[in-house]
């Protein structure tokens, strides 16, 4: 932005020094030559009344080589010819218009002034032409020319430094307001905008404060609701546990029931923490855990379930070591994707476990098709049947994992967990 704007006023600054200048130093060499034109036919006019009638040579050498003498000079009588003096032996066009009685000029190659000399009667008698050199004038036009120069220069000097100066009182705010903006999307609280002076910036620095205020208050209102929300589960899930524990010491069928209660409660506030702690991006980057074991665990958990429905749940490949995301992570993904084989599909699920470059992935199938969604739509919150959240929160789980959660094949429906090595192991 600074560049540009130093740029555009200093072209423009050139481009009116060029406009104007060439024409005004076209126009200051042609008043310069004037000028020796004007001085060289007031010469010719002095010299004119030292000229007595009627010419005489040894009168005019007297002349030309007297202290106060003219500048060279040369005479010519009424047919054209030299009489005295340095010049062309016949008459020029400025000393033949001369002899017609009119005084003229000339600046081709040299500045010519001649004037016709007259006897007391006004009759033409012969003509006087001075001559000097274009260099004098040629050196006063380049003088000029070099002072309209530095002049020109010094010009575009000082467009460069208030257009400098002025670009840097535009970027400033801009940059602010960029910081701001970053500021604003880690989630920090913009304090305020000082005005700058520029309307537009104005008002978009108070409308980055205003939108920074209440992402501020939607992300109190937010992690206060996660912190009422564990403390409020917490309490009713530990009476809960309690029961289950005391249950658990007696002898039957009772005691069987609360075992399998109290790991299903485990498993409910361990998920209750995770949720948590991935509202609050508080979830370990560093972990890893066995997918292959996730696997058989929640194959474990779903077996009942199957059965219900008579629909086989069968789990097959095999891996070795470990994942880098947290047991906790891949559990609620495959709760979500388990359960929505189970809810949406039809006939056998199946769980298929394979070892992929870099990492491991599992493939979550039935028999069911999709044919109204694409992929996009799938993930997006609140598409579905129900409320929508499950698909989108998975793929979110999965993504703060490092992994991806993908729709593999549409017919047989098929969603595929991909998660990576360890770092450890990536780095060996």
């Amino acid at each position: 932005m600074k560049r540009r704007i130093t740029t555009a006023i200093v072209g423009v600054t050139a481009f009116i020094l060029l406009a104007l200048g060439i024409p005004l130093a076209v126009i200051a060499e042609r008043q310069l030559l004037d000028s020796e034109v004007v001085e060289l036919q007031a010469a010719a006019a002095e010299t004119l009344t030292e000229i007595s009638v009627p010419l005489d040579p040894r009168e005019l050498a007297q002349i030309a080589n007297e202290p106060d003498t003219p500048p060279p000079f040369a005479i010519y009588d009424t047919d054209g010819n030299l009489v005295f003096g340095t010049g062309p032996t016949t008459a020029e066009p400025a000393v033949i218009e001369a002899l017609s009685g009119e005084s003229s000029s000339s600046t081709d190659g040299l500045i010519v002034v001649a004037t016709p000399i007259t006897d007391r009667d006004e009759n033409i008698v012969g003509a006087l032409r001075l001559s000097e050199s274009l260099s004098g004038a040629q050196s006063r036009a380049r003088r000029a020319w070099l002072i309209m120069a530095a002049a020109g220069a010094a010009a575009i000097v000082i467009a460069w430094l208030i257009a400098t100066r002025i670009a840097r009182g535009l970027s400033r705010p801009v940059i602010d307001l960029a910081a701001s903006a970053t500021q604003l999307g880690s989630g920090g609280v913009i304090g305020g905008h000082e005005p700058v002076g520029i309307t537009e910036i104005d008002l978009l620095g108070d409308a980055l404060v205003e939108s920074s205020r209440r992402v501020s208050e939607s992300l109190t209102r937010e992690r206060r609701f996660s912190a009422d929300v564990s403390h409020q589960l917490r309490t009713p899930l530990a009476g809960l546990r309690l029961k289950l524990e005391t249950a658990q010491t007696t002898e039957g069928d009772q005691a069987q029931l609360a075992t399998s209660a109290l790991d299903d409660l485990d498993r409910i506030d361990s998920t209750v923490a995770h949720l948590i702690a991935f509202a609050r991006d508080a979830v370990p980057l560093t972990s890893t855990s066995s997918l292959h074991d996730a696997a058989l665990d929640a194959k474990q958990r779903w077996n009942a379930h199957a059965a219900n429905l008579s629909r086989p749940l069968i789990l097959s490949g095999d891996l070795t070591g470990h994942v880098q995301a947290s047991s906790s992570s891949i559990d609620q993904v495959l709760e979500v994707l388990i359960d929505n084989a189970f809810e949406h599909g039809r006939g056998t699920v199946t769980m298929k476990l394979r070892q992929i470059p870099g990492g491991a992935a599992i493939d979550i199938s039935d028999e069911g098709t999709l044919t109204d969604l694409d992929d996009n739509e799938l993930f997006r919150r609140g598409q579905g049947r129900n409320n929508g959240i499950g698909l989108s929160l998975a793929r979110s789980i999965a993504e703060a994992e490092g992994g991806r959660l993908i729709l593999t094949r549409i017919e047989p429906t098929t969603f595929s967990l991909i998660l990576l090595d360890p770092i450890d192991n990536v780095d060996e």
